[in-house]
């Protein structure tokens, strides 16, 4: 394990470079620390104490915060440590920490919490020594007059939480944050209510569904946490953060000290996406606090729970759809709702309203649009800003709408895709090209031979709900889904971040090539390495990437927030060419740099249109599921994937990266089980455009395929992921009720059962000269 030494860092330079774990990370004396939580959701904490303390144990409260006791960014804060009003249940209250590791966890448990109850009090006593209260004489029942005048005075009394909470004017339990609203076509022209008469009307299909994903990170990732020690008056952090710059700043704050004597040390983490920026931040800070009152090394380890449930924690969105769709498949009006839950506080409400807004539509540009978002406070743990999990929550979300709209008007879902991209409709108010699309679409329809598996799978989940309601049998269920999605590189539409990437290089006098640069993955800097390697012919093994910044040049911006690793290869290949022409005619070293230009977009951030993207990459993927109607167990058989990321740096790199993020996809589509894959097959769509995002094209498009094969294995929709057992079986029984309903023709079902019904008996509409009608024909048969 990595001991810490006695510094010899150069105060000068602060290193970007992850190196080693946070838990591997030793120094002598070093104490362990665990978090006191609060146990209520609200209320106002007046002491917290923990009896008989041993000697050589410590606990760090509000109290002990010498200078400012939250982060802030944007306009948002956040308390480092609860004190007075509090504002979700597991609120930091305080922490513990010394020599025994089992002995802290033992006192944290100990921990005595006091809550002001003298307004609780009083309000009882008013109640009970009420004048009107009724008086009843010794030895007679009273009345249910007098009971029921009694039980009102009782009901009429305020809740606990809020009479704990009465002088809580911070924030309310629900706040909206930040909205956006879009509109095109006549719901611009004519305004929402008028365009609703007009487009809503008899002549079309009615559709509408509300979707949610929320799929957990890996269980095998470690958990997050902090080791931190001073050392010459300065305070050392070791986390894995990647918004270096941000817990620099609040640390300095917090503590009341000067930012160059926080030295902040990346650490490694396995997990798919970068901890949560802003708990993250809370976490390092209440580690840091420890260390410098205590002045011994301090490691806060979190526990799987908390690290689930106040780091791993992105904003959730309830996303709702309604549709007006023609004979044709033609979608006339959508109207979207997104309600996005922002915990506590979160600083990116903007960025993730606005981002979820322009992705609300998925691939189609229907004719008339309307969009309302809205990101609101509420009584859950502070949330954090996850590009891949907010773009798959709205990916999942389209997709399966479409999903629902195939099924209940019988039109292929490929088909209904085509229909739906078309670039005849020039009203639409985001710019998406569709020529790459169209391409990955056909491709995965090609090698899966989707339309076929769909329409014969589709029809057997029919016959079968014809013949008998009761899905439990011995042969397994099979549904076929397909998903298609998009991946950005660099948003021209956010513009809380404005950082411009960067790219530095210097060939030495003994002819190495010293990149500076943040350390991208080991899969980047090996692209980096071939680049530099083609254009300047020096060896690989005398390639090396520098993270070493100057204070003041830290990004401001968090490291991978937006990707621009295809930008900074593009920078990479300008500099090296630099160099080559200046290397034979003047002494070495030479230093090039380039720095990105701003974006020339057609955005127009004024009116919320035109083109929001830098480069775009594209993927389809198909999945084909199998399901056990007896265990309820899920299995693969298959999943093709088709993604055009333009110019590709190393495809076989590419694919290992795909089929890592399958796999660990495949863990968190079903609660508690992973799920079986037989086969993988990857394709590569050739083309000149620009390098594009590969990473998260998986997260955008396999939950959904997944949950629309499900569907049309169970025959009815599935609407939100992951999935349970008991949610897979009350989705058979509400089918088979419906169905049932049917069999009655003296009783009308209920609207909600009539649409249900619809969705389970819709057979797949094959259209004349269709391509896949011979196939059917013969399936029939």
């Amino acid at each position: 394990m990595p001991r810490i030494r006695k510094s010899s860092v150069n105060k000068e330079l602060r290193s970007l470079k992850a190196r080693n774990f946070f838990t591997d990370c030793e120094k002598a004396g070093t104490l362990s620390a665990a978090v006191i939580r609060s146990p209520a959701n609200s209320g106002k904490v007046t002491g917290i104490k923990i009896p008989d303390m041993p000697k050589g144990y410590y606990l760090v409260t509000a109290a002990d915060i010498p200078g400012k006791n939250q982060i802030e960014f944007e306009g948002t804060s956040e308390k480092i440590f609860g004190c007075g009003h509090i504002q979700y249940r597991g609120e930091p209250l305080g922490i513990v920490f010394g020599p025994d590791e089992k002995l802290v966890e033992e006192l944290k448990d100990r921990a005595e919490i006091t809550f002001d109850i003298e307004s609780l009090e009083s309000a009882l006593k008013n109640v009970i020594h009420k004048q009107t209260m009724p008086v009843i004489p010794v030895g007679k029942r009273a009345g249910n007059s007098e009971l029921m005048e009694f039980v009102s005075e009782i009901n009429s009394m305020p809740s606990l939480d809020t009479v704990l909470d009465t002088e809580n004017t911070e924030t309310d339990t629900e706040k909206t944050v930040y909205t956006r609203e879009v509109a095109s076509g006549l719901f611009k022209t004519e305004g929402h209510d008028e365009a609703e008469k007009k487009l809503f009307t008899e002549d079309r299909s009615i559709i509408s569904g509300k979707f949610s994903l929320s799929i957990p990170h890996p269980h095998w990732a470690e958990t997050g946490g902090a080791f931190c020690y001073m050392e010459n008056g300065n305070i050392h952090i070791y986390a894995p953060v990647t918004w270096t710059y941000f817990l620099q700043k609040s640390v300095s704050e917090m503590l009341g000290i000067d930012e160059k004597k926080v030295f902040v040390h990346k650490t490694l983490t396995n997990m798919m996406n970068s901890d949560g920026y802003w708990p993250m931040t809370i976490t390092a800070a209440e580690t840091a606090l420890a260390v410098f009152v205590s002045g011994k090394p301090v490691k806060l380890i979190l526990s799987r729970r908390e690290q689930d449930r106040y780091v791993n924690n992105c904003a959730q969105a309830e996303i709702s759809y309604r549709n007006a769709v023609d004979e044709s498949g033609r979608i006339n009006a959508m109207e979207v709702s997104i309600d996005i839950d922002a915990g506590s506080s979160n600083p990116f409400c903007r960025e993730i309203t606005d981002m979820m807004v322009i992705e609300a539509a998925g691939c189609c540009k229907p004719d008339n649009i309307f969009i309302k978002a809205a990101a609101r406070t509420s009584k859950n743990p502070p949330t954090s800003l996850s590009i891949k999990d907010m773009s798959a929550q709205i990916f999942f979300a389209a997709e399966t709408n479409l999903q629902q709209i195939s099924g209940r008007t019988k039109i292929f879902p490929d088909e209904l895709r085509e229909i739906n991209i078309s670039d005849r409709q020039k009203n639409f108010p985001f710019k998406i090209s569709i020529a790459s699309y169209q391409d990955t679409l056909r491709a995965v329809m090609e090698k899966s031979v989707f339309r076929r598996k769909y329409a014969t799978f589709r029809l057997d989940a029919i016959n079968r709900t014809r013949k008998d309601s009761n899905p439990f049998f011995a042969l397994p269920l099979r549904g076929a889904g397909i998903a298609t999605a998009y991946n950005v590189s660099g948003w021209s539409a956010i513009g809380t971040f404005p950082y411009r990437p960067k790219m530095e290089v210097t060939l030495t006098s003994e002819d190495r090539v010293i990149i500076h640069s943040i350390t991208p993955s080991a899969v980047v800097q090996d692209i980096w390495k071939n680049t530099v390697h083609d254009i300047l012919q020096i060896d690989k093994t005398d390639i090396e990437i520098n993270s070493d910044f100057r204070q003041e040049d830290i990004p401001k911006t968090p490291e991978d927030i937006f990707s621009s690793i295809s930008i900074l290869n593009e920078l990479l290949k300008k500099c090296c060419a630099e160099i080559q022409k200046k290397r034979f005619f003047q002494p070495l070293p030479i230093t090039a740099k380039k720095t990105a230009a701003a974006a020339r977009t057609e955005w127009d951030g004024e009116n919320f249109c035109g083109n929001p993207f830098t480069t775009l990459s594209f993927a389809a993927a198909v999945v084909e599921v199998e399901l056990d109607a007896y265990s309820y167990n899920e299995k693969i058989k298959g999943i093709w994937f088709a993604a055009d990321c333009g110019d590709m740096f190393d495809e076989k790199s590419a694919e290992k990266t795909i089929r890592l993020e399958i796999q660990q996809e495949l863990t968190r589509l079903v609660e508690g089980r992973n799920i079986q894959c037989d086969s993988c097959d990857i394709t590569f769509i050739k083309s000149r455009n620009k390098p594009g995002q590969l990473s998260g094209l998986v997260h955008n498009t396999v939950p959904a395929a997944f949950a629309s094969a499900l569907s049309v294995a169970l025959a009815t929709q599935l609407t939100k992921l992951p999935c349970t057992e008991d949610e897979i079986f009350s989705l058979i029984r509400k089918r088979e009720k419906a169905g049932a309903d049917e069999k009655q023709p003296d009783a009308a079902p209920p609207a909600e059962k009539r649409e249900s019904a619809a969705d389970t008996n819709s057979a797949v509409r094959i259209q004349k000269d269709s391509p896949a009608q011979e196939g059917l024909k013969e399936d029939s048969k």
